[in-house]
């Protein structure tokens, strides 16, 4: 068990946060003590660690020793297939554009309420907001292999950020509708539309990460058949 530097994340918060890797169900209450000590030692002032859900003894020392669950992460895999839906709405899932960026920021600062970030009530909310604002400024310019929107009449409902890896996949990042549009259907239209466009990219599987909690996408990774293929407890503690 040791302790990285995220550098993103102490930025934002205006703390020296750390990330606890290599967490191993074998681990002892005297584990987690000396790596407090040590993060204590090296000036760290926040921890995260993400632990797999069936590390039970693991989990239940370092709650032992002060972390807080603040939030439970399940990661699907969606096969990659096409299929046709009618959509009535004027709506256009298109690549992004410079001059999408204001409004890209403004659903990134008031989409995301269930994450750990915002679960962590020491953090405060506006910190939270603007984590996810900066993530998108990055994918926006660079971070993400693509960014794409949805965009009806001069709004931007909505976007979705994706990596590609080798292996013929592509990992979601970032993917949010904002305030106006929801509860519509955008969301699974987008996520429709992702994997038609994926399909024609010879793409055979989406990951996807999403909340314990965050129903409405839970029950549109549902109706892609989407498949939980791990899940992982995140815990976090001040020092």
């Amino acid at each position: 068990m040791r302790i990285e530097v995220d550098k993103f994340n102490s930025n934002i918060f205006g703390l020296k946060m750390g990330n606890v890797v290599d967490c191993e169900e074998t681990i002892k209450e005297e584990d987690v003590r000396d790596m407090i000590l040590s993060a204590k030692s090296n000036g760290f002032q926040h921890l995260n660690a993400k632990v797999s859900t069936d590390k039970k003894q693991a989990v239940n020392i370092m709650l032992q020793n002060g972390f807080k669950l603040v939030d439970t992460q399940l990661m699907y895999q969606v096969d990659v297939k096409t299929s046709e839906e009618y959509w009535p709405d004027n709506i256009i899932f298109r690549s992004y554009r410079k001059d999408d960026c204001v409004q890209i920021a403004d659903i990134a600062r008031e989409a995301y309420t269930l994450d750990q970030f915002h679960s962590d009530k020491v953090l405060p909310s506006y910190l939270c907001d603007k984590y996810y604002v900066e993530w998108m400024n990055n994918s926006c310019n660079g971070f993400a292999d693509k960014v794409m929107v949805l965009s009806r009449d001069t709004a931007i409902a909505g976007y979705i950020t994706l990596n590609y890896e080798s292996n013929h996949s592509a990992v979601v990042g970032l993917a949010a509708i904002g305030k106006r549009f929801q509860h519509k259907g955008y969301f699974t239209y987008l996520i429709g539309e992702t994997l038609k466009m994926l399909f024609e990219e010879g793409v055979t599987r989406m990951m996807y990460g999403t909340q314990l909690v965050n129903q409405p996408v839970l029950h549109t990774m549902s109706r892609y058949s989407g498949i939980p293929v791990y899940s992982n407890h995140i815990l976090h503690r001040m020092v």
